[in-house]
């Protein structure tokens, strides 16, 4: 029986429910009942259920906050909503919160039944799947199998002496003698990528695991290559030896495959297989675990379902040429040219993949991209809106599982720069004021440039540009200028070790003591000043 709570706030509806419906018959019992969410959370916390079935308008906590409340802190109770109102913004947010059914008033006890009938099935489907799950796991741990991995995994980790490893492998039946060991370290793509599992899909990635671990371990053994076992991070670990290396790369090569292949067509699930290097003592076996470890996390550029062999990918490692693809961005962000837009992210993915970028690296080229479309929308959106909106940005994308994913966060954002660019550019004449913030971000290092070379560039009165550019960025030109000469300052003196007098000319400045007084205006501080305490504070 699953016991079911009510929440309604009027006495008469939750007493008509109550007495009319025959809860026993679909197979649950009515654990109370509550006249609010607040109240329904309180009885939730002392008494478990496994089912809620609320009303949505009702004082103090409604169905929906109730919902996002239960979603939170017990997810695997079920939420069925009744509402009054035929609203689809309470739809989705009814779905965002996991609700199963989202029922509208009056509804017949005959038609709650079968709603109750359908999710029961639900319901026994999953506590079958748990009890299985529980049954299986217990044997596993209960078996020599534990005993298999722990000593397995402390030899692949390093955490113990090579001689108790070795006393603990003959315990176990484990005889590694061989010229060369390697490990591979074997992980389902979709929880590797997934930011955090909920409930269910902890439950589902251990069993996945499970059978991940006895398909590697069928293949492994018919090529008698080696030894398997799972770690406690749902990884499968396989120690590879050999006493012929060169040969043995291609049956190494051959397994993983078919690891990979078969549990695309068993389980239609991708897996990512990391490769350390050889290593010729148990003793070290922990170094080419940490390299297959580092290879895994290339999965992120190259992407799921291959096998990543480290000593590989560092032979193809290289440095891409980034920045002009980032200026091409640029370039067609403002022409709002999303097409182009799309092809340069191609390029720029192409490139990262090309030159095995690692998560990190790509990250850091990811972020340039922000900056490129955020430091455009500054020419239109109030300072505040524009860094809300770039750390809501850099967020998402270093959230991402994968590049690809991320690269379409990207696109969107690069994409709704530019539409937003091209409307301000055709309001009045402030496409004077983003040709002119171009012109100076390109020209700011010359120590001539001044409003009138700008004015002549633009081919438009003083007068008049000084008021567009005002009303479209909110500041002068004397101010906008001035600042990013000091932000630039500020770029080489935390980053570079040049002269203050070198950093004078190369932001704009013909006098060096004239750029120290504008400096420390602008700062508080010195340009020396400003370096030390910056270098202490990156040291």
């Amino acid at each position: 029986m699953y016991r079911i709570l009510l929440v309604d706030d009027e006495a008469l509806i939750r007493e008509e429910v109550s007495e009319n419906i025959k809860w026993n018959q679909y197979g649950y019992e009515l654990a109370g009942s509550c006249e609010n969410g607040r109240e329904a959370l309180e009885f939730i916390a002392d008494r478990p259920v496994d089912v809620v079935l609320t009303d949505i308008c009702m004082p103090y906590l409604d169905g929906i906050q109730l919902s996002e409340q239960i979603s939170i802190n017990y997810p695997d109770i079920k939420i069925i909503l009744l509402s009054g109102y035929d609203d689809f913004e309470y739809a989705k947010k009814a779905i965002r919160y996991g609700v199963k059914e989202y029922l509208l008033k009056p509804i017949t006890a005959q038609e709650l039944g079968e709603i109750l009938k359908q999710l029961k099935i639900k319901l026994d489907k999953e506590r079958d799947m748990e009890n299985r799950i529980a049954k299986m796991q217990t044997v596993y741990r209960r078996g020599r199998h534990l005993l298999y991995s722990d000593v397995l995994m402390n030899l692949i980790t390093g955490s113990k002496e090579e001689s108790e490893s070795r006393r603990e492998l003959e315990e176990v039946g484990v005889r590694l003698e061989a010229a060369v060991y390697r490990v591979a370290i074997v992980e389902i793509d979709i929880y590797a990528r997934a930011e955090r599992l909920d409930e269910s899909l902890k439950k589902e990635s251990a069993l996945m695991a499970f059978v991940l671990c006895n398909i590697s371990q069928e293949i492994v053994k018919k090529y008698d290559a080696g030894v398997v076992c799972q770690g406690k991070d749902q990884r499968t670990y396989i120690i590879f030896h050999s006493d012929k290396p060169v040969e043995f790369l291609h049956t190494v090569r051959t397994i993983c495959g078919e690891i990979i292949s078969q549990m695309n067509k068993t389980m239609h699930l991708a897996v990512n297989i990391g490769l350390g290097n050889y290593t010729k003592n148990l003793k070290d076996l922990y170094l080419s675990c940490d390299q297959a470890q580092e290879a895994l996390g290339y999965h992120y550029v190259l992407g799921g379902n291959q096998v990543m062999e480290l000593a590989a990918i560092q032979e193809e490692k290289g440095e891409a040429d980034v920045d002009e693809i980032l200026d091409s961005i640029g370039v067609h962000i403002k022409e709002n040219d999303c097409i182009k837009i799309g092809n340069d992210f191609k390029v720029l993915v192409n490139e990262l993949k090309k030159h095995r970028y690692d998560r990190q690296s790509a990250g850091t080229v990811l972020l340039k991209a922000v900056d490129v479309a955020g430091s455009l929308l500054r020419i239109s959106e109030a300072e505040e809106v524009m860094e809300i909106k770039r750390e809501q940005i850099v967020k998402q994308v270093l959230r991402a599982g994968e590049l690809e994913e991320a690269v379409e966060i990207l696109y969107e954002y690069c994409a709704e720069t530019a539409d937003k660019l091209d409307s301000r550019r055709n309001a009045g004449g402030k496409k004077y004021a983003v040709i002119a913030m171009d012109y100076i971000e390109k020209n700011y290092m010359d120590c001539e440039l001044s409003l009138y070379s700008v004015c002549s560039y633009l081919n438009i009165s003083a007068s008049r540009f000084s008021s567009i550019f005002k009303a479209a960025t909110g500041m002068t030109f004397i101010d906008f200028l001035s600042g990013l000469r000091m932000k630039k300052a500020k770029e080489l003196l935390e980053h570079t070790d040049m002269k203050n007098y070198e950093i004078a000319e190369k932001v704009g400045f013909n006098d060096p003591h004239y750029f120290s007084i504008a400096f420390k205006k602008t700062t508080g501080k010195s340009p020396t000043e400003y370096a030390k305490e910056m270098r202490r504070k990156n040291a």
